[in-house]
């Protein structure tokens, strides 16, 4: 189940090309060993840490590497070695914030704190540690990273007079009804048995709220079983009142004002919503900017690297069952993608760019605004004892030289350093993306953003765009008007399906919806792009820090642009998102359940030694389709990717797999994924992950692999079905709005229409070579600096 010897290799790669260690100089390989102890030498500055505590280690982090640094084992110590001493990477090398920026949030609550969540670091940051407090320390107070400066005011809270049964965490529907998130309770009720909540306000623009009152009609009670609110709206609570307090007043609600117009609305705050905003904003312009999901403000998760990739399966994101049985993951939080990803920043070519749009791209223009981005956002990726060997081994096999530079643009036939929205420059690792630039200009006049607010359709007057229908966070629908225009960067998922159910697309599809079409256009949601990708992960012999990136490698012989992860929870993180273990048709809701506590308990510490070796294709020549299933566009489209539907798809498969074992089988990587030490698991695991049973042969092996390889010796066709059943989203979606076919120009307007406008990945024709973040960034920021400079003209032009 693992990758056999080298000869093993030849027999079913046959057109692999396979050079002898043997080849390399005495000379060379003797100063290649050198360099490798160098290495250790001067990076690795792990260390014990003195403090012994009851095992195992893991369960006391907050008390080990008190200097910083991850947790990486443990030995004994005390009276008969019962107790544990924590073993610590070099804090430089690692995600954890350092001791001077973690705070103790003061909230006694039960424990495990992890459990309660949400009632732990209110002041912001994200909860790392716990110790005892209370009576007979039987509770748990939090340790939490203090918040990153990232230009937000800090949060308010407010006591939200709902008087409900303890706890209120139980009761959360009936509290926080003018919005945010219930932190924390406080005894309420003649007696003190009821409790208040204490909630913190949504971490976005102040959205029109309801207006609640009491009601003064004091009836028998239930109050819900009596009139009340003679002013209007819903009731909502009620409170003693009469002789005793034995009657009830109600308390009301009255909905919210829809929000006031905006010169610009832009429908989603993802990637390119955020980024022309703040072009548009920086212009002058007025922009409310719609977001359906929260601030990433309030999911920690998304705050540093070290909650990576587990946010993926958090509130932030929403993940969706392609009907090829594959999961895909679109995020619902303020700043979109960017605050769930793995942080890359990376620049296409210009001539690519130039293939996909032709003069309708500035060039010169669409990279000041790449540059203006990164400048705000981003910063090189730091070396690593890892980061350092995997650029070797690119060097080993010839695509990239084994000490490159930081670069923010990609090299189409070389290695660099890649610039990320993680900056590992800092303690704790702190991630900006494009959500900062909306909380930089949380005190502008001319900018709003709204969170939990659901765009349900763009609305018209003939064929021109007059603004959207939204059903706002307490459920309402109600209308807002767009004085110039509106700007869909909803993703390639649900900026389709947005333009679907507000009448543009297919007619057959309209007629099924019921909706009236304003402009028939059969390519809306056609040429859906899920990027192909090979993953393996690889078991490491030594355990290191989390490991988000750092050299990276294209080549357009190959087609492929390489890179690598690993350590932390990366493999479980990706295993428990795409269910990838099993066929496609087998991953199911259920199967996660199941997965959940066996990755993350009996196959933990094989699961947190791996690293991820991935290949991205430049080419993707399968095509899918996304189609609207109601005109309730809160609900997922159905989504068909097609993938391998191409064959030349499954051949280059092939040759990304030829591209990772060349990877596995260097020099430089063989010292630390040789499966020699590894001694498998004794529990009794499932046939998808025999290869990581102790009773597995390693025989010849080069590395231990997940999803478990074919039987050694295996033809290409046997591999072709492999690639089937293992096949992942890649989380690079495309092509669904596509400029050419759905809008058109050099402002990438929708076809037929007027004011509206795509800035998403979704116009992209075809998948860029790389990780897509930092284009599709500096795509919102170039066209919402166009339509910006547009409207300066034209004033100039009425003034003149």
């Amino acid at each position: 189940k693992r990758l056999g010897s080298r000869t093993e290799f030849r027999s079913y790669l046959s057109n692999r090309r396979c050079t002898s260690s043997n080849s390399e100089p005495m000379a060379s390989q003797q100063l290649r060993g050198f360099a490798w102890l160098l290495v250790l030498q001067v990076a690795s500055a792990d260390y014990w840490d003195g403090q012994c505590t009851a095992c195992p280690a893991s369960l006391y982090q907050s008390k080990h590497c008190t200097k910083g640094g991850t947790l990486l084992g443990e030995r004994g110590c005390g009276a008969l070695n019962v107790f544990c001493e924590g073993h610590c990477s070099d804090p430089d090398e690692s995600p954890e914030a350092q001791p001077d920026d973690l705070y103790w949030d003061g909230q006694c609550k039960p424990c495990p704190a992890d459990l309660y969540q949400s009632q732990h670091c209110a002041a912001g940051g994200v909860l790392v540690g716990s110790r005892p407090c209370g009576t007979a320390n039987a509770y748990c107070e939090g340790q939490c990273t203090k918040p990153q400066d990232n230009g937000a005011p800090a949060p308010t809270f407010y006591w939200d007079d709902q008087c409900t049964a303890c706890p209120a965490n139980l009761y959360a529907d009936k509290h926080c009804l003018q919005g945010g998130e219930l932190v924390g309770e406080q005894a309420c009720g003649p007696t003190g048995a009821l409790c208040e909540g204490k909630c913190r306000a949504p971490q976005s623009s102040p959205a029109p709220a309801p207006t609640l009152y009491w009601d003064g009609q004091c009836t028998p009670c239930p109050a819900s079983l009596y009139d009340h609110c003679s002013k209007g709206g819903k009731l909502v609570s009620e409170r003693g009142c009469g002789f005793m307090n034995i009657y009830c007043e109600g308390r009301c609600e009255l909905p919210a004002e829809a929000p006031e117009p905006a010169d610009w609305i832009i429908v989603g705050a993802g990637a390119s919503g955020c980024t022309a905003a703040a072009a548009l904003a920086d212009a002058g312009e007025d922009v409310l900017v719609l977001e359906r999901g929260p601030s990433d403000l309030d999911v920690p998760e998304t705050q540093q690297a070290d909650t990576w990739p587990g946010v993926v399966n958090s509130d932030a994101n929403q993940e969706i069952r392609w009907t090829d049985g594959t999961w895909g993951s679109v995020a619902k939080v303020l700043g979109g993608g960017t605050e769930i990803n793995g942080g890359l920043y990376i620049e296409e070519e210009p001539d690519f760019l130039k293939n996909m749009f032709g003069d309708d791209l500035d060039l010169d223009a669409f990279y000041g605004s790449s540059k203006w981005v990164a400048e705000k956002l981003t910063t090189p990726l730091q070396p690593s004892t890892y980061g350092s060997e995997y650029a070797a081994a690119l060097a080993d096999m010839g695509v990239g030289a084994a000490d490159p530079k930081p670069e923010l643009r990609m090299s189409s036939n070389s290695s660099w350093v890649a610039y990320s929205t993680i900056n590992t420059t800092a303690s704790g690792w702190p991630r900006r993306g494009a959500a900062v630039l909306l909380h930089e200009r949380s005190g502008m006049k001319n900018l709003r953003f709204f969170t939990s607010f659901q765009v349900m359709r763009v609305n018209f007057d003939g064929t021109k765009s007059t603004g959207v229908s939204v059903k706002t966070a307490e459920g309402r629908t109600v209308n807002i008007q767009a004085r110039k225009g509106v700007i869909l960067a909803a993703g390639a998922i649900f900026t389709p399906q947005l333009l679907q159910v507000s009448g543009i697309g297919d007619q057959s599809l309209l007629g099924e919806l019921g909706v009236k079409t304003v402009v028939e256009n059969p390519a809306v949601g056609q040429n859906f792009v899920d990027r192909n990708v090979l993953s393996f992960g690889v078991w490491a012999s030594q355990v290191m820090p989390l490991f988000i990136g750092y050299a990276m490698a294209a080549n357009t012989s190959m087609g492929l642009t390489l890179e690598s992860e690993g350590w932390g929870k990366v493999a479980s993180g990706f295993a428990l998102a795409s269910l990838a273990l099993v066929e496609p048709n087998q991953r199911t809701e259920a199967l996660r359940g199941f997965l959940t506590p066996l990755l993350t308990g009996p196959l933990a510490d094989i699961m947190n030694s791996m690293i991820q070796l991935v290949a991205l294709h430049h080419q993707t020549y399968s095509r899918g389709t996304v189609t609207a299933k109601s005109t309730d566009a809160s609900q997922a489209p159905e989504v068909t990717a097609n993938y391998f539907k191409d064959e030349r798809d499954l051949e280059n498969q092939f040759k990304a797999m030829e591209a990772l074992f060349k990877i596995v089988e260097s020099e430089s990587l063989q010292k630390l994924v040789n499966p020699s030490e590894f001694h498998g698991t004794s529990k009794i695991v499932p046939v998808y992950l025999s290869c990581l049973g102790n009773q597995a042969s390693k025989d010849s092996a080069k590395a231990v692999v997940l999803p478990c390889l074919p039987p050694d010796g295996s033809d290409k066709e046997t591999y072709y079905e492999y690639f089937k059943k293992t096949v992942v989203s890649s989380y690079h979606y495309f092509g669904t709005a596509a400029h050419g076919s759905v809008v058109e120009g050099p402002d990438f307007k929708v076809k037929g229409i007027d004011n509206l406008h795509v800035v998403d990945a979704s116009i992209f024709p075809n998948p860029t070579r790389v990780n897509p973040q930092g284009t599709i960034m500096a795509m919102g920021h170039y066209i919402a600096s166009r339509l910006a400079d547009q409207q300066r003209r034209l004033h100039s032009e009425v003034h003149i």
